[in-house]
């Protein structure tokens, strides 16, 4: 099994969209996929799917412990499932670390080739520990200078949770704090100099924290491309994610901007299926493609 994670930084980017593409591509190949609707905030993917009111969903597994296998849902594409975000759930904006743990235990218990989370709009912890913990990162971004501000703060948390993460594991992490609360004492400045100074500090630090980036990666996608010349800002950030993130990045492609696709929520059936959402399923394949290439080379 696979678990994709799908990130967006700030609300409005197309995170749900690239989500619900990516598992019916998925699914039209022959994958059994589950969606995971973990978007706490404002869960929608049981609309994509075309689902106006779902029987199941995660607030069931959080609030009544019941087993993420027993609130999986069919939807109306053969091999593609569903585990509906938390609709009417009222606790469970920020988890803790054993609910994350067990989440993520379940979820890789599930019979499936393929899990796909659509997670929610920011940098909460659960957000970033998910993202770190995928096998199939994908960062979803749109061409406005708001989205990639927030993309790149979306990245800047999650390298400063991986330091965190790692500090934890090994028992520096109160340490770390007191060497950054007095930094100017040791002649620190940057964050540069900080991870440089605590690898002085343990040899272990160094090679557990350069582990954890080297396995570190993602793929970009850009949405809601309106104009040709737009469609250039996904391979400028991909650029980016590696030179000042040290990210190692893959520009997975980009999908246009369809006007009409509001139309078709709310009607019987998943809105992709739909023929005015012709161009957007031909964007989403080749972006569907374009990482599993990327991510099984060796398959292809």
């Amino acid at each position: 099994m696979h678990i994709w994670a799908v990130a967006g930084g700030k609300g409005g980017t197309g995170k749900s969209l690239v989500s619900n593409g990516l598992g019916m591509r998925l699914a039209e190949q022959g994958h059994d996929v589950i969606l995971v609707d973990t978007d706490y905030g404002g869960p929608n993917q049981h609309t994509y799917c075309g689902i106006r009111k779902p029987q199941t969903s995660l607030a069931q597994f959080f609030d009544e412990k019941l087993p993420l296998a027993e609130i999986v849902q069919h939807t109306k594409i053969e091999r593609l499932r569903l585990i509906p975000g938390n609709i009417n759930s009222h606790d469970t904006d920020n988890l803790n670390t054993m609910q994350k743990r067990k989440l993520f235990r379940h979820l890789k218990s599930l019979r499936a080739d393929d899990v796909i989370l659509d997670l929610g709009a920011g940098t909460g912890y659960d957000t970033l520990d998910t993202f770190l913990q995928a096998d199939i990162p994908v960062g979803v971004i749109a061409p406005d200078t708001l989205a990639i501000e927030n993309f790149y703060l979306f990245l800047k948390n999650l390298k400063y949770r991986q330091l965190g993460n790692t500090l934890s594991g090994l028992g520096l992490r109160d340490r770390a704090k007191d060497i950054w609360k007095n930094r100017r004492e040791y002649g620190i400045a940057t964050t540069k100099e900080f991870v440089a100074h605590l690898r002085t500090l343990s040899p272990e630090f160094s090679e557990r924290f350069d582990a954890e980036q080297k396995k570190l990666h993602m793929h970009v996608v850009l949405n809601q491309v309106r104009e040709p010349r737009q469609a250039e800002i996904g391979l400028a950030v991909k650029s980016a994610v590696g030179k000042f993130f040290n990210i190692d990045a893959a520009y997975a492609g980009h999908v246009h901007y369809d006007k009409d696709l509001w139309q078709q929520f709310g009607q019987d059936g998943p809105a992709l299926h739909r023929g005015s959402s012709f161009t957007l399923r031909q964007d989403l394949e080749r972006i569907t493609e374009g990482i599993l290439k990327a991510s099984f080379p060796e398959a292809t």
